[in-house]
């Protein structure tokens, strides 16, 4: 661990989800799944290993966009970084929308 660590999506979203999760039970103020779903947009996480997030009303993340470059220790250098968050789009134009990984995104079943 620390600096020198090398992680990818699956940690990042591993470490991410129950701080995202704390966060809008504590909105909610309680474990009902409808309400915390329903507190979730607009929630802000600040530590996440890829820096700020927030969750938008699709229950996807805005967040910053990177370009790096590897380097020959596993590590990247960051080439570029968007100055402001990204707002998610999931279902972009050309998106098959009767494909079943769509079909089941779209229930929340992914």
């Amino acid at each position: 661990m620390g600096e020198d660590s090398v992680i990818g999506d699956p940690a990042q979203n591993g470490y991410l989800a129950p701080w995202l999760w704390k966060l809008a039970v504590e909105k909610a103020g309680c474990f009902d799944v409808d309400k915390v779903r329903a507190a979730s947009p607009g929630l802000e996480f600040k530590d996440a290993p890829a820096g700020y997030v927030r969750i938008h009303e699709s229950q996807y993340l805005w967040s910053k966009s990177r370009i790096g470059r590897g380097r020959r220790d596993g590590q990247f250098d960051v080439i570029f970084e968007s100055r402001d968050l990204i707002e998610p789009n999931p279902f972009p134009k050309g998106f098959n929308e009767n494909s079943s990984l769509s079909l089941s995104l779209k229930k929340g079943l992914v």
